[in-house]
């Protein structure tokens, strides 16, 4: 007689593993928003459907950047290159206590890979904001686009310290310090008790 059939064993058997990437972690970690760890990963992926894309498959006329620029609307533009992506950005890093130039994007995600491993109450932070400003930027693209809505700068950053701070306050993250105490101010998080 054989095995008892076990589906996880014949998922594991037919799929294909495919190589580890450094970003892995900054998407895929126990604090993360589903919604916001999903976009950031087709973000990570180069599968956001921008304008550059769009125009060459010919559903656009015009890949010219939603946040009105006017650059060509592409992967490595929207995050972080645009003026208006950029503004958010460096807010939302000078929320995370971090002041340095904006870079490329492949550059941005090695940064956030590097110094944003491990389970440190800093480190939980700069991955939440990472992906909840891609994902707001993303929306925001798209509001722009299908809506012709257009917040502002301000309404973003809003946006993603209300998605973050709300994630943090939740759940006991982690008790929090003295030496988290301007992440915490920062973010709008409760104070806990001193450890």
């Amino acid at each position: 007689m054989g095995e008892a059939f076990s589906t996880a064993r014949a998922f594991h058997g037919i799929r294909q593993r495919s190589s580890s990437v450094d970003w892995h972690d900054i998407v895929w970690h126990s604090k993360r928003i589903p919604k916001h760890a999903f976009s950031l990963w087709l973000a990570l992926r180069g599968a956001h459907r921008t304008k550059d894309k769009l125009l060459a498959f010919g559903v656009v006329h015009s890949a010219e950047c939603a946040f009105l620029c006017g650059e060509t609307e592409t992967l490595e533009h929207l995050f972080f290159q645009c003026p208006f992506s950029a503004m958010v950005w460096r807010e939302d890093l000078y929320m995370c206590n971090i002041v340095r130039p904006i870079l490329p994007w492949a550059d941005e995600v090695l940064w956030m890979s590097t110094h944003a491993k491990g389970n440190a109450f800093h480190h939980t932070v700069r991955r939440l904001t990472f992906a909840a400003t891609t994902y707001h930027l993303w929306i925001e693209r798209n509001r722009r686009c299908f809506k012709n809505l257009f917040l502002p700068h301000q309404e973003i950053i809003r946006l993603v310290r209300q998605d973050v701070s709300g994630m943090l306050a939740s759940g006991n993250s982690s008790l929090r310090c003295e030496r988290h105490h301007s992440l915490c101010v920062n973010w709008c998080v409760p104070l806990g008790e001193d450890i």
